[in-house]
């Protein structure tokens, strides 16, 4: 099989990608306590970069500084004020040295109702759209997760050996279970309770959500000067800006609550104010839920019409995701392969030509296909990149059946879940990327500098 389509260049804003291949924005949790860049961060995206990838899109990297910001469970990126701007640019000069790699940073206001109190501040409660708790149904577990539950606790794989029992429940059913279910998982696996049952937030003041969409832009145009190609406007899976567009977590009846437009509000504002700073060309996209998957969330119909408002406010591509928490079975790693695509048509459509980016490819015949049938411009890999980061090179230079696959089995996610250091049960140097230079220090760039610099030491006398 041919596979040149995948490695036709496609223009992204004012940059040309080399190819369609990107990889898929993935928070690992490899950055330090106080949201700084890793050496570990930065050999983990120079191996993606070696491994071909035309763009690299990062973990979500928040900007909030505020003490209610409640994204440190998950110990992301920060980029918040100039203490942290070298080590982006020491990330991004690394990348760039890969023939033509070009870098995305996926910048986020925070985790909202998602989030939990900062481990130096229990008393302040995350800031939301509205006071509603997170509460995950847990027969929305898909097979992935119900493997790590059960790897983190033979109990529970003795309490119900088999989840497609709770996957069948009617309502009511299933709420007779649910606090039994509770208690267990608070006794045995208590580092799980969080994520199920969530703390609930505290409603943000009008000028507190003005300042994050101030902040927002100041550190986007930031991040262009620190060597990012592109932005990414991180708005998906349940997080704080998805939350404003969610009827289920936005009960709110002011200026950004109610209406669609008045539900967009956050998300265009902060489009609008970061693109009259960056200028009107530079690529900046938006990562949105293709449909909640979840009563009373947003839709797909609604979702389509925020495409557009995002296109009228400044937004020049898109990501597509799915789903939220709430649903982690359907959410971003679902069990299957090319589940995304469904909500392209309604992306391409309202983005009015602007490119697409669809994730979730494990085998190239697939990644392929879309491309070919217009239904995306851009395909992704997200748990494929962290099985295989030699992905792309390995399908242009035909060596389909040497690609690592992704066995679909939740390890990663649940690692960072439960504050472990991430994994992978396929690859064996996922964690350990920093160890191993020799598999990413070799480009062609940087090793020409390398030699001409060692070259002039050695003609140096010895004193």
């Amino acid at each position: 099989m041919n596979f040149d389509r995948l490695f036709e260049p496609v223009a992204l804003g004012d940059i040309t990608l080399k190819n369609c291949i990107a990889m898929s924005p993935m928070n690992l949790g490899y950055t330090g306590p106080n949201g700084y860049h890793s050496d570990q961060n930065t050999a983990w995206y120079a191996l993606r970069a070696r491994g071909g990838f035309g763009l690299i899109i990062t973990e979500c990297v928040v900007m909030n500084p505020h003490r209610w910001g409640g994204q440190e469970s998950l110990n992301p990126s920060l980029l918040i004020d100039e203490r942290y701007y070298r080590f982006h640019s020491e990330m991004t000069e690394m990348l760039h040295h890969f023939n033509g790699c070009k870098v995305c940073i996926q910048l986020s206001p925070g985790w909202g109702r998602q989030g939990h109190p900062h481990a130096e501040s229990r008393d302040c409660p995350a800031g939301a759209p509205s006071p509603v708790p997170l509460q995950v149904d847990l027969r929305h577990l898909n097979k992935g997760w119900e493997k790590q539950i059960k790897r983190l606790s033979p109990e529970m794989a003795e309490l119900v050996p088999d989840f497609d029992v709770l996957r069948q429940m009617d309502d009511a059913a299933y709420a007779s279970m649910v606090d039994t279910l509770m208690a267990f998982t608070a006794e045995k696996i208590p580092e799980m309770l969080h994520i199920i049952y969530g703390d609930t937030p505290r409603e943000l003041t009008i000028p507190e959500i003005v300042d994050l969409e101030d902040r927002f832009a100041v550190q986007a145009q930031a991040a262009f000067k620190l060597g990012y190609d592109a932005l990414e406007v991180h708005a998906p899976h349940g997080y704080l800006m998805h939350q404003f567009l969610s009827p289920r977590s936005n009960r709110r009846h002011d200026i950004y609550g109610g209406s669609l437009e008045n539900r967009a509000r956050f998300l265009t504002n902060t489009l609008m104010k970061t693109r009259e700073r960056i200028g009107p060309d530079k690529p900046l996209g938006v990562r949105l839920s293709g449909d909640e998957l979840m009563p009373g969330g947003i839709t797909h119909d609604e979702v389509v019409r925020v495409v557009a408002l995002c296109r009228k406010a400044g937004a020049n591509f898109f990501n597509i995701s799915q789903g939220s928490y709430e649903n982690p079975g359907a959410a971003f790693a679902p069990d299957g392969e090319d589940e995304f695509t469904r909500w392209a048509p309604g992306f391409k459509e309202a983005a009015e030509g602007l490119p697409v980016i669809t994730p979730n490819f494990i085998h190239p015949e697939t990644a392929l296909k879309a491309l070919e049938s217009g239904s995306t411009d851009i395909i992704s890999l997200g748990r494929q990149a962290i099985a295989d980061p030699f992905w792309p090179v390995k399908v242009k230079e035909g060596r389909i059946g040497d690609i690592v696959k992704c066995a679909r089995c939740q390890r990663c996610y649940m690692d960072l879940m439960t504050a472990n250091w991430a994994r992978c049960s396929v690859n064996p140097l996922v964690g350990k990327e920093k160890y191993y230079p020799e598999l990413f220090l070799d480009t062609p760039k940087l090793q020409k500098k390398i030699a001409l610099f060692t070259k002039k030491a050695q003609d140096l006398p010895q004193i």
